[in-house]
């Protein structure tokens, strides 16, 4: 069988893929600082040149990077928002996303990496954050229709309430909690509880 050669921003793209990945694992694994240019091309199996003829520098991997990291969340629950699913429904999408949280350690490690990063970096910071609230935001509505549909008024605005949760489950998983969801269920279901009625 003959391999189809690709074509020029194919191949682009798959250096791009292939740098995310590497630069991905080494953040999770030794941290944004130790994962050098170097370190990032070398272990991706490419020259330092490839790098620089994709990202204008590490701070530019970075920032593409959570670009890509918070924008796969964004749109996912933005297509849940927008599926006119029942509120039951949506109830049970969101305790299977709570349950799928265990398989994501590497996304709460990332996360928190970014977070250090934007705390530290000026210039990082207000573009991180930014897709931080929008992600929050979207979540936070989520979060919200759950409570109005237990008849519960949510205690907080929708983005805090989001990030609250979000600390629960990245705090857990870095804590060493194979599985965060029964905390995290209880605490959803402890708040819906208490809240005032509609």
């Amino acid at each position: 069988m003959i391999k189809k050669r690709l074509g020029r921003e194919e191949s682009q793209q798959v250096t791009r893929d292939r740098l995310f990945d590497t630069a991905i694992d080494l953040m999770i694994k030794k941290g944004f600082h130790a994962a050098s240019v170097n370190t990032i091309s070398e272990e991706a199996g490419y020259s330092k040149g490839a790098f620089f003829s994709n990202f204008s520098s590490k701070a530019d991997l970075l920032l593409q990077l959570a670009q890509r990291f918070k924008r796969v969340e964004i749109d996912r629950l933005g297509s849940t928002l927008a599926a006119g699913y029942s509120s039951e429904q949506l109830t049970q999408g969101l305790n299977a996303y709570i349950d799928t949280l265990k398989d994501n350690a590497n996304c709460a490690i990332l996360d928190v990496e970014l977070q250090l990063i934007a705390l530290r970096d000026a210039e990082f910071s207000p573009l991180y954050n930014d897709l931080h609230e929008e992600n929050s935001i979207a979540l936070g509505k989520l979060i919200t229709i759950i409570f109005n549909h237990a008849g519960k008024k949510p205690p907080m605005e929708n983005a805090t309430l989001a990030k609250t949760f979000t600390a629960l489950s990245e705090g857990l998983i870095l804590q060493g909690h194979k599985d965060p969801a029964a905390e995290i269920k209880l605490v959803l279901n402890s708040l819906i509880q208490t809240a005032e009625p509609l």
